[in-house]
């Protein structure tokens, strides 16, 4: 591990472990406050709907000023995304506000990072490099989201929110020092033209992955309505799932370079698992939770390595505009049905649910020939 994946994976840490402390529980806080279900799911639906306006105009800039300098703007609008959570309004502007500066936020920190994360991996050793990001990533996450939990139910949101952003800001000076060489960024953006030679079933598979992001949220707010309303019992279910990913996570990611297809598999996994997941409110749940970390991150792990391998035939923008707009198309084809059709979280789970199975009928295009 050299100098520049170090200090990525010490960004990865303290800045997944700042995000997380409040992120994971913003859906329970808005309805916690007193929004319905509908409202909550009115805006993330505009959370994701922001993400796909923001995404072109925010590599535009990337790519005139740097991602160093996205990455400030991501600050700033997570700085007032803490501000807005310590003083909640009930009204739709304040939910769009909330929304645009999130999505905001969003494009700042996950286009700079996604960008740095291609940038450190060494090309003969992809699956363990990989690996060990997952794994500082899943360990910030086990201390975040309980710790989250406890300030949150025992504490004021207005500690947990200045701890979170003075640990984000702290986490940019790793990120900063990286050093590469210069890269050429006079390539025109050209999503059309990357679009069309991504063959459409990869696409979906892709689009599917993202299904995963839609039912962690929808399975926050399950757990809050049906198991126990306190943040400890989200934070706990976390804890547990999380631990469960890193032994995996370490053993199994050595094996993604095989050439042996473990999507179909994971897929089949983590389907029965959600099922599980979403018809249980007892003790079992301990169990299920650990099982969910293994299925997620097997699955995580060999789409993560397909999208890698498709990052390095194209340019990293054009790379990074469409998996960001195809990505975001399908949370909100997901959210968008859920909001106009289904009142109910376990149906929306299982919807979401049948969106990743039908991931095994498709023929997937093996990038790795």
């Amino acid at each position: 591990m050299d100098t520049n994946q170090k200090k990525f994976n010490l960004y990865v840490f303290l800045s997944t472990f700042s995000r997380n402390l409040i992120e994971v529980f913003i859906p329970i806080i808005l309805y916690k406050f007193g929004y319905s279900l509908k409202e909550v799911l009115f805006y993330y639906l505009f959370v994701n709907l922001f993400l796909i306006i923001l995404t072109y105009p925010g590599i535009i800039f990337s790519k005139k000023y740097s991602n160093r300098s996205l990455s400030i703007i991501g600050i700033f609008s997570f700085v007032v995304v803490q501000f807005l959570l310590t003083d909640i309004k009930y009204s739709i502007f304040y939910l769009l506000s909330l929304s645009f500066f999130y999505s905001l936020y969003r494009i700042g920190y996950w286009l700079a990072r996604r960008f740095y994360t291609l940038k450190v991996m060494p090309k003969d050793n992809v699956s363990m490099s990989y690996s060990w990001i997952s794994i500082v990533n899943q360990v910030a996450l086990i201390v975040a989201s309980y710790i989250g939990s406890i300030l949150l139910d025992f504490m004021s949101i207005e500690l947990l929110t200045g701890i979170s952003i003075v640990l984000f800001l702290i986490s940019l000076y790793p990120l900063y020092t990286l050093k590469f060489k210069y890269e050429d960024s006079s390539k025109k953006l050209d999503f059309i033209g990357t679009i069309k030679k991504i063959p459409l079933s990869n696409l979906y598979l892709f689009g599917a992955y993202e299904s995963i992001t839609v039912i962690k949220f929808f399975f926050s707010l399950y757990l809050f309505i049906y198991v126990k309303d306190n943040y400890q019992t989200v934070g706990i279910m976390n804890l547990l799932t999380n631990i469960a990913t890193i032994a995996f996570v370490y053993f199994y990611g050595k094996k993604i370079n095989d050439k042996k297809n473990y999507i179909n598999l994971s897929i089949i996994f983590i389907v029965l698992v959600y099922i599980f997941k979403a018809n249980i409110t007892s003790y079992l749940l301990i169990l299920v939770a650990f099982l969910e970390g293994i299925a997620t991150k097997m699955y995580e792990l060999s789409m993560s390595k397909e999208f890698y391998l498709l990052s390095k035939k194209f340019d990293y923008s054009n790379y990074n505009l469409v998996y960001e707009i195809v990505l975001g198309v399908f949370r909100s084809f997901i959210l968008l049905i859920s909001f106009l059709f289904i009142n109910d979280l376990k149906v929306m789970i299982y919807f979401s649910t049948i969106l990743i199975f039908i991931s095994i009928f498709i023929k997937f295009k093996d990038l790795r020939n």
